[in-house]
C-alpha cells in the first residue's frame, strides 16, 4: 500500500532575509500590473499564534537586472494591497469573515 504523503511534496519556506531579521513570504499577487508579496516573521514553529498573523507588504522592483523587494510608500496603496492579500488568502483557504453585503468578488 502506498504511503498516503507520497502524492505531496515537503513543504520548503521561501526565507527572506530583511536587515537581518528573516521573514516567510506567504503569499504573491500582482496587483495594477506590480507585483507584490506578503511576509511574516519566519518561525520553524507549524504552529501561529492568532497574533501572529498580521504580515507586511512589499513590492518586487528590478533594479540593474536583479529582482529586489521594497517598501510601499503609499499608505492607501499599502491599504488596498493589504486589503487585496486578504481577500485572496481567504479565498483560498475558505476562512472568509465576509457577510452577506460582501463586495470583494470571492464570496458570489
Amino acid at each position: 500500500m502506498a504511503d498516503k504523503n507520497e502524492d505531496f511534496e515537503e513543504y520548503e519556506p521561501q526565507i527572506v532575509d530583511l536587515d537581518g531579521e528573516q521573514f516567510e513570504v506567504i503569499d504573491a499577487i500582482c496587483y495594477d500590473d506590480q507585483k507584490y508579496v506578503a511576509l511574516v516573521p519566519y518561525t520553524e514553529s507549524d504552529e501561529l499564534e492568532e497574533d501572529d498573523v498580521e504580515f507586511i507588504v512589499l513590492k518586487e522592483v528590478e533594479q540593474n537586472g536583479e529582482y529586489m523587494l521594497s517598501t510601499v510608500d503609499d499608505d492607501e496603496l499599502y491599504d488596498e494591497v493589504g486589503q487585496a492579500f486578504i481577500e485572496h488568502l481567504n479565498s483560498v483557504y475558505g476562512d472568509s469573515e465576509c457577510d452577506d453585503n460582501c463586495e470583494c468578488g470571492h464570496c458570489q
